[in-house]
Formats: C-alpha cells, sequence, structure tokens
C-alpha cells in the first residue's frame, strides 16, 4: 500500500465523485414524481455529449460533417461555436427534451399505466436516443473543449481541471439549491406530498403533469449538462454514457430512490474508491479487478440499503412487478 498518496487520491476522488453525482440527482428526481426508473437522461446525456462535441470542436483535421451516411453522402457541417455557448445550447435543448417527454409520460392517460410499463417506455426512449449516434459524423476519442477553460487549480499539491472543480461546485449548488426548493416552495412540497402519495396528492388538487412536466424537464436539464461534462472529460462515447448512468442509478439506488444526500455521498465515496485504486494507493491492481471491486461495492450498498430500508426502498408497486 502506498498511502502517502491518499491525500492526492482523496481530493481527486472528491471531484470524480461530483461527476459521478449528477445523474443520480436527475433519476431520483423522476422517480419521486412518477416511480419510474428515467432510463431517458442516459440518452439525453449521450445526445447532449454527442451534440456538444459537434457545436464545439474546432480542430481543423476533423471532418466537418454533422451527418454521414453509409454510402458516402454527408449533411450539414459543423458551427465550430464558442464552448460556452455551445454548453447552454445544449442545456436548453437538455430542458426542452426532458420536458416534453415529462409532458408525454405524465399525461392523465399515460401516468396511468404501471410503473413497470412507463419504465420500459423510457428504456426504449433511450434506444432510440442512442441509437441515432451511428449516423453522426463524431469522433469519441477526441475530447471537445472544456466551456470552463483549459486552466487548472492546485488542492493539496494535485492539479485539478477547471471542469472538475465546476462540477463539484454545481453539485453542491445544485444540492442547496434543491433541498431549498423543495422545502420552502408550493412547488416543492407538491413534488414532496406526490412522492409519498401520488393518488392522494392529484385527489387533493396538485395538478400531476405540470409539476411532472417541470420535474422532468429540469432533470433533463441537468442530465445534459452532465453530459457535457463527461465528454470534455472521456470523450463522448455513449456507451460510456450507458456506463456512468447506471453506476448513478446504482448510487440512486444507495439513497432509497428518496434519499439525494445519502446518494452524494455515496457518489463521493466512489470517487474516492475508484482514484485510490487507479493511482495505486492499494498497489498495483489490474483494470478488471478494479471494475470488479467497484461493481462489488456497489452492489454491496444496494443490499445494505434493500436490508435496512425494506420498506422504503423501490417503491413501484408490487403487483406490476
Amino acid at each position: 500500500m502506498h498511502l502517502g498518496q491518499f491525500r492526492e487520491a482523496l481530493v481527486a476522488g472528491i471531484a470524480l465523485g461530483g461527476l459521478y453525482g449528477l445523474l443520480p440527482i436527475s433519476i431520483v428526481l423522476s422517480y419521486r414524481i412518477s416511480r419510474t426508473i428515467a432510463f431517458v437522461h442516459a440518452g439525453i446525456a449521450a445526445i447532449a455529449a454527442l451534440t456538444y462535441w459537434l457545436l464545439a470542436v474546432n480542430n481543423p483535421l476533423l471532418p466537418k460533417e454533422v451527418i454521414v451516411w453509409s454510402d458516402g453522402t454527408s449533411f450539414g457541417t459543423r458551427p465550430q461555436i464558442d464552448p460556452i455557448l455551445a454548453l447552454l445550447i445544449v442545456c436548453f435543448a437538455g430542458l426542452l427534451a426532458g420536458g416534453a417527454y415529462g409532458a408525454f409520460v405524465m399525461s392523465r392517460r399515460v401516468s396511468s399505466a404501471s410503473p413497470l410499463t412507463l419504465t420500459i417506455v423510457s428504456l426504449g426512449t433511450m434506444m432510440v436516443l442512442l441509437g441515432t449516434s451511428g449516423v453522426l459524423a463524431v469522433q469519441p476519442e477526441v475530447t471537445p473543449p472544456s466551456p470552463f477553460g483549459s486552466g487548472s487549480v492546485r488542492i493539496a499539491n494535485v492539479n485539478l481541471t477547471a471542469s472538475k472543480v465546476a462540477t463539484v461546485l454545481v453539485v453542491i449548488v445544485v444540492s442547496l439549491l434543491l433541498a431549498l426548493w423543495l422545502q420552502t416552495t408550493h412547488a416543492g412540497l407538491c413534488v414532496q406530498a406526490l412522492a409519498d402519495d401520488i393518488e392522494a396528492g392529484v385527489w387533493c388538487g396538485i395538478r400531476l403533469q405540470l409539476i411532472g412536466t417541470g420535474v422532468y424537464a429540469a432533470s433533463g436539464l441537468l442530465a445534459a449538462f452532465a453530459g457535457v461534462l463527461i465528454a470534455v472529460t472521456a470523450g463522448p462515447n455513449p456507451d460510456d454514457m450507458v456506463i456512468l448512468f447506471l453506476r448513478g442509478l446504482a448510487l440512486a439506488v444507495v439513497g432509497g430512490m428518496r434519499s439525494l444526500p445519502l446518494a452524494l455521498a455515496s457518489a463521493v465515496l466512489l470517487g474516492i474508491t475508484e482514484t485510490c485504486l487507479v493511482v495505486g494507493v492499494f498497489g498495483d491492481v489490474p483494470g478488471p479487478m478494479e471494475e470488479l471491486i467497484i461493481s462489488t461495492m456497489l452492489l454491496g450498498g444496494v443490499l445494505l440499503v434493500a436490508r435496512l430500508r425494506r420498506d422504503r426502498v423501490f417503491l413501484l408497486e408490487r403487483q406490476a412487478l
């Protein structure tokens, strides 16, 4: 073991945990309002990453086409705009996409379907969104420029990129604002009421479609922002988005699909553990073993929470399963 590296791994792991913590926020918000697993957010994150790449990459050595068909014909050219403007466009598109999906699934006719059916619809929507990546002229191995610049911040002898620092700050600010909104606003109290009992909330006059659309819209914006951050860190590979979404889903489950603080704390712990394994705090650990340890850790957390909070985990109705 190389415990001398633990302080550096701790700082870098907290930054990585911030990246892992964005998607669980979207998942928990959507679940509390609809009792479904919002796989659609993985699709939104993937499309956001690809779109940001197409908008922001400015490299004369790369093809400028947006779409390339199998017969060699192409469509459109990359605008190569400022990364900040590209981020705003992508996040706004995520807001609209999340809101449109929310308006559909929270409508009176569709929302009456079983949670399992709605989850399958969300999964199918994700697959459709991921399927569009095959025609886009995106090179996943090329990372786009960060909207937060190329600078770095040195903390405890660790150089953190501006994107990682911004990610941690965004997660902290979003979590605080979300907690304040849920506790002090009428809309937030309506969300909590619907999370406890949708049918009772509707009978009390809460406008389910309006509140649900707003929650899905906000979740879509966060998913799009997460997609951009993942793209500038590891590249816009849709397969990576699915893997990260599944990790985010596991973290949300560790939080009981209700507790954001617990999910975010688990994200930080996961980030620290992964960083320690990568930098060699526990010695030379092969790549496959790293993934096995992380997966086992997530599974253990899920089983532990399911054991301790049996009555509050997986609020899908039993008859729907």
